[in-house]
């Protein structure tokens, strides 16, 4: 079809997207082809509807564009009963009619396409079938060739549906954007279309609605169902400051939003369009199929036209097989080996599985760019991570205190809060939180912060300091056992905060130890990665040897390399590459890109709302949560054994036919089984896929 377009004085560009079902097409304007497109497209027998409401040139399918391909096989099928019901009384005149009829019904859109396919110099299987179908009646089978061509008509009309089920999941994702918003204007709330609303102005969001553009709640909290983005189940609480996306679901509350992206846009704009360019992609098992495709068939036929023409004249020519009986056998055998010929099955085995497992993949908040990705995930044997933000939360947490001068540790933990609540340094907002309930109900005053290096002040009338050791020596003496807990928590691999009391009885009064949280899923995950083919698991950090190994070994990670700059990453990604073959790279998306991109597969960590991410990432993880990573490592490998099925089953299945069709032992029932019914069995098959979990 993309091929007749592009023939098409004016087209620039023509393509057929597979899993959308849509015809790109780029034109000289002055030229103006898309009528001729679209002729084009209708008298191919195909439905075209408008993506514009406003498009003049095409307008909606009638019932009967949609619907005529079902009554014209149900015709063809009744006119076969006809004729065989005639036939059985004797009346073979009007038996042969009906099946004529049967065989100009079951061929009306068979034709037209066979018309379009030979206008652009391919042969197609629709050309092929009308030559078998011709061939048939014009050796006397009229029953065999009405059959054919109803067969052949209704497997059509299954494999369209079957692959129509593919696209419904596209459509899907874009129907959740709400045609109206309710946009909050000078006090009013009036509905317009989302596309007419600016970056920046607030609108309101009802229980029950979903968020029609990307935006921060200025007022109200809710649960949002967010699961069109990033697969999470479990509706979200969100509240003021919270990003919410396009498309969720709001299920509790009023909250007014400011929005932060236009309609074309959004989170899930921006999903809708990197699918559709992710399946229509081809992936190198793909492109091997596409180039198979292309010399097999003109030899096949080629077979046929040997086998119709040349076999019975050297039968004439040496007396082997002498008569007119010999020349429609050998005509038969080819009709079958031309139906045979036309590798519909091998071409559709692909792309329906790499479609499949794509939309499976977004469904469960996996944003895959192609199917190579896919390939490669069925082939990788390293996984590395990087550590901040990835294996771990990105966050600091007080993971140890130790009470020193008979303090107790609530109340050392509750007094460096009291004084780090006055900061905005990662490492006191985590003191601060750990120590809040503790340091209720304290008086602080005079609070002075030395950037990167403490916060000093009055705390019940107390002169108090926390910070690091060395801010903390420069005001008190530090004993031995300070030292000695200190140097216990950094073997540890913690982050040492000290709290001292300062004046002439100051001493310290106690140690906090401070890392960056593992998520509770990392340990977990590096062992399923393991089930799914994994053979190596690798961390790599710039951060010191200590905290690298105090993260690897509580997410199970056996190898890991520290102290590492960017470029050390890449070498380390390389050389991995080269030592053990497919190399996965998970991290944020933006950190380290130079290692994420000399990966073979990149992963971004908490893609949502991340425009950056989602652009730049091979793989995106929509959420923050490690353990959709070994499932989509079983993804691959599961698309590339439904990949390896499909090709085997439709290429054994004709060779089997192509053998008996040349012996005289098929018939062109098997002709259509081997064509058009593998090519059934084989989409059923890659549909699994949109059932995995």
């Amino acid at each position: 079809m993309a091929k007749s377009v592009r023939q098409i004085p004016g087209v620039l560009f023509a393509d057929v997207n597979f899993a959308t079902g849509m015809l790109l097409l780029e034109y000289d304007r002055d030229r103006d082809p898309r009528p001729r497109a679209v002729a084009t497209v209708v008298g191919a027998g195909h439905g075209v509807e408008p993506l514009d409401a406003d498009d003049v040139l095409v307008t909606a399918p009638s019932w009967w564009t949609h619907h005529r391909g079902e009554v014209a096989v149900a015709v063809s099928g009744a006119l076969i009963v006809l004729g065989w019901l005639i036939g059985s009384v004797g009346a073979e005149v009007a038996s042969v009619a009906a099946y004529g009829l049967a065989i100009m019904a079951g061929g009306t859109i068979t034709w037209r396409r066979a018309v379009v396919s030979l206008q652009a110099r391919t042969l197609d299987m629709n050309v092929l079938m009308t030559i078998a179908v011709s061939g048939a009646a014009a050796i006397g089978e009229w029953g065999e060739g009405a059959t054919v061509m109803f067969l052949f008509a209704l497997g059509g009309i299954l494999e369209s549906r079957s692959v129509a089920r593919t696209r419904r999941s596209i459509r899907d994702l874009m129907s959740l954007a709400p045609e109206r918003a309710r946009v909050r204007r000078d006090g009013i709330e009036s509905e317009v279309p989302p596309a007419e609303v600016a970056v920046g102005e607030a609108i309101v969001v009802r229980p029950g609605e979903r968020v029609p553009l990307d935006g921060i709640i200025v007022h109200g909290i809710s649960a949002f169902d967010e699961s069109p983005i990033t697969g999470e189940s479990i509706p979200a609480d969100r509240g003021v400051g919270d990003r919410v996306f396009s498309g969720a679901l709001n299920t509790t509350g009023l909250v007014e939003v400011r929005t932060t992206a236009p309609a074309s846009a959004t989170t899930l704009a921006r999903i809708v369009h990197l699918v559709e360019a992710a399946q229509a992609s081809r992936a190198p098992v793909q492109r091997f199929v596409d180039r198979f495709s292309r010399w097999y068939t003109p030899v096949v036929i080629a077979g046929a036209a040997f086998l119709a023409i040349g076999v019975p004249l050297l039968g004439e020519l040496t007396g082997a097989w002498p008569g007119i009986e010999s020349w429609q056998d050998w005509t038969y055998r080819s009709l079958v080996l031309l139906v045979v010929s036309c590798p519909c099955a091998l071409v559709v085995s692909t792309p329906v599985a790499i479609v499949s497992a794509i939309t499976r993949a977004t469904r469960d908040g996996v944003l895959v760019k192609g199917g190579a990705f896919l390939e490669l995930a069925g082939k990788a044997r390293v996984v590395v991570f990087d550590k901040t933000g990835t294996l771990t939360e990105g966050r600091p947490t007080v993971a140890e205190v130790v009470p020193l001068a008979s303090e107790a540790a609530q109340r050392v933990c509750g007094l460096a809060a009291a004084l780090e609540a006055h900061s905005n340094h990662p490492l006191a907002r985590a003191v601060a939180a750990a120590g809040a309930d503790d340091a209720s109900g304290l008086t602080v005053s005079d609070v002075v912060e030395m950037p990167g290096r403490g916060v000093r002040g009055i705390v019940d009338g107390e002169d108090l300091v926390v910070g690091n050791l060395a801010f903390v020596s420069e005001h008190v003496t530090a004993t031995g056992d300070v030292s000695t807990t200190a140097t216990r928590l950094e073997d540890a691999g913690l982050t040492v905060l000290a709290l001292a009391r300062t004046g002439d009885d100051g001493s310290v009064l106690g140690l906090l130890g401070l890392a960056d949280a593992v998520r509770p899923e990392a340990a977990a995950t590096t062992a399923a990665l393991a089930g799914a083919g994994i053979e190596h698991v690798v961390m790599l950090t710039g951060d010191n040897e200590r905290a690298a190994a105090r993260v690897a070994a509580a997410a199970g990670v056996e190898e890991f390399r520290a102290r590492l700059l960017p470029e050390e990453k890449t070498a380390e990604v390389t050389a991995l590459r080269e030592r053990h073959g497919v190399v996965m790279m998970v991290g944020d998306g933006i950190n380290d890109a130079p290692a994420l991109a000399a990966a073979d597969i990149g992963v971004a960590m908490g893609a949502a709302g991340s425009d950056t991410a989602i652009e730049t990432a091979d793989v995106a993880l929509m959420r923050d949560d490690l353990s959709a990573l070994p499932r989509f490592l079983a993804l691959g490998r599961a698309t590339m054994v439904n990949i390896r099925q499909n090709v085997a089953l439709s290429l054994g299945v004709k060779a089997v036919v192509l053998v008996l069709a040349i012996t005289g032992h098929a018939t062109l029932w098997m002709a259509v089984f081997a064509d058009t019914g593998m090519a059934l069995i084989v989409i059923a098959n890659g549909l699994r896929l949109l059932r995995r979990r």
